[in-house]
């Protein structure tokens, strides 16, 4: 769909193919399962191998969980809408199908109802850092889904619900979903590739080749979801990227990969490149502008405290 005044093309559904997108959404939860079944039949041989097979597994029980819950975000949203039961999030309020109103229903707004399912997760959250019992509980439950840094802080799903519905209110169903896929597969294609791989991104836990996986499997599922190739890659490789640096300064990609997803189609869509890069560089130098203004102004015992504890902070790492 394109502005008959600035020639710039919008997103809409039209750019997902719908059959294809459900087809997609089936192809996670079936892939999820079939992780899950290789984890369950193989992952006392995995263990006992040891080494990258071994790290490989543990990431298949992990990525089953989060394919298939991914996945049913997508079919809940997907049919939800289809079915008169939600309306889109990205629509504004009493935004009902007609077929709905002809049924008498009463369709529930999706961003509610995504809000809601939210919630949930983050009092399940905060109830179990809270409450020993509940952490011992939920550890239980949940052994070998919940990584070692996260037993002391929110865990996965507390951001992966907020990011999927942030792309939900940020752009049409189809394309929201899509973002989710991408996190669900994608997502999943980086960390084994990680767990697989040998390359070092940086000094960060992040290997190439999970860059690399995220990349062509993104890149995948928009050529199959009805994208061009090219909007398809340039979506990919922002997400990649995203991912990446998400992963080195300590942001949860859960919550960012649906949104990247959709700024990347945005850019991928309308060429502005050059216009963003323009603005990064902007950025960057009043970012060193009024560093330089702070540090000019720090008090010179202010900053030797601060050089100890940075020098103490790199003793401890």
């Amino acid at each position: 769909m394109a502005s008959a005044a600035s020639g710039a093309v919008a997103l809409s559904n039209s750019l997902v193919r719908t059959a294809r997108l459900e087809k997609l959404i089936i192809f996670g939860l079936a892939l999820g399962t079939t992780l899950m079944t290789l984890h369950s039949k193989y992952a006392k041989n995995a263990e006992e191998a040891g080494g990258r097979v071994a790290k490989v597994f543990v990431e298949f029980q992990r990525k089953a969980f989060h394919m298939i819950g991914g996945s049913m975000i997508c079919a809940s949203y997907h049919w939800g809408i289809k079915k008169g039961l939600l309306t889109s999030a990205f629509q504004s309020l009493g935004g009902a199908t007609e077929a709905a109103a002809r049924a008498g229903k009463n369709p529930m707004d999706a961003g509610v109802y995504f809000l809601g399912a939210s919630m949930v997760c983050w009092m399940v959250e905060a109830a179990r850092l809270m409450c020993p019992s509940v952490q011992k509980l939920y550890l239980g439950s949940f052994k070998g889904l919940i990584r070692q840094k996260e037993i002391n802080k929110a865990a996965g799903i507390a951001y992966f619900l907020p990011g999927a519905l942030a792309a939900m209110l940020a752009a049409p169903s189809n394309i929201a979903n899509l973002g989710i896929l991408f996190l669900s597969i994608g997502d999943a294609a980086a960390s084994i590739g990680t767990a697989a791989g040998s390359i070092p991104v940086g000094t960060s836990s992040r290997k190439v080749e999970g860059s690399i996986g995220c990349f062509a499997v993104c890149s995948a599922l928009g050529v199959a979801a009805g994208l061009p190739s090219r909007i398809a890659m340039s979506t990919s490789a922002v997400v990649s990227l995203g991912e990446v640096l998400a992963e080195v300064i300590g942001l949860d990609d859960n919550f960012v990969i649906p949104m990247l997803t959709v700024l990347g189609l945005r850019l991928s869509l309308n060429a502005q490149l050059g216009r963003m890069v323009a603005v990064m560089g902007g950025t960057l130098g009043a970012g060193v502008l009024l560093g330089a203004v702070v540090g000019s102004t720090t008090p010179a015992a202010r900053k030797a405290a601060l050089e100890d504890a940075t020098k103490e902070s790199k003793k401890a790492a």
